[in-house]
């Protein structure tokens, strides 16, 4: 993406670095809460982020899509004789939240009902396709392959292949019962990261063929 220029009538440069969605906590939404500024200038540095761009309506969440053409004609409007070069995405989305106060039970009764509902998802389906393949039979015939008995219950086979599926979901997942086994990203990580960067294009896009995006006039 090619640096966006607004003015060139002076050596004073303003950077603004943006990032592909950002966070923020109040309704009032300045230009220090959107991107990430630079300028050597320490007083056009605190002015320009002073600037409001928009407020959100009075409601606990929404979002909104902001052009950094937009932040450029705020700033011009305040600065007339500064250079404002662009770092970054082209648009970032802001997402409003309120901040609440922590309610631990009742935080701790969602923690605890969605680890079940993983818990018994995942063993469904493991046993579900466990049984759709025919595991069980066929570790059955292999302890009777190998020892000439027929296995009374669960067999030594059984206990093996459960202890090493275990192990291969903590590999798979790189999580250990604390800490991470390495530094790289877990694969739910990945398509974390994958599932919101689809997100935010989506978003980006409705927003622009609603004509709701926040740009330059």
């Amino acid at each position: 993406m090619e640096p966006a220029v607004a003015n060139n009538a002076s050596d004073k440069t303003l950077y603004l670095g943006l990032d592909q969605s950002k966070l923020v906590k109040k309704r009032t939404v300045k230009i220090k809460d959107i991107a990430v500024l630079f300028c050597s200038d320490p007083e056009i540095l605190h002015d320009a982020g002073e600037i409001e761009v928009f407020t959100f309506p009075d409601q606990e969440n929404a979002s909104q899509v902001v052009t950094a053409m937009k932040l450029i004609e705020s700033i011009s409007l305040v600065f007339k004789n500064i250079s404002i070069q662009t770092i970054g995405e082209a648009e970032t989305i802001l997402y409003y939240k309120q901040i609440k106060k922590a309610k631990r039970f009742t935080d701790k009764m969602r923690a605890a009902f969605l680890i079940m509902v993983a818990f018994f998802g995942a063993a469904y389906s493991i046993m579900s396709y466990n049984t759709d393949v025919g595991a069980g039979e066929l570790l059955s015939k292999l302890h009777e392959l190998y020892t000439g008995q027929v296995p009374e219950g669960p067999s030594i086979g059984m206990l093996a292949y459960s202890i090493g599926l275990l192990i291969g979901i903590v590999i798979f997942f790189n999580h250990g019962i604390t800490n991470k086994l390495s530094d790289d990203p877990t694969p739910l990580q990945v398509q974390m990261r994958l599932y919101e960067e689809n997100v935010n294009k989506t978003l980006v896009l409705d927003s622009e063929r609603n004509n709701k995006t926040i740009d330059a006039k």
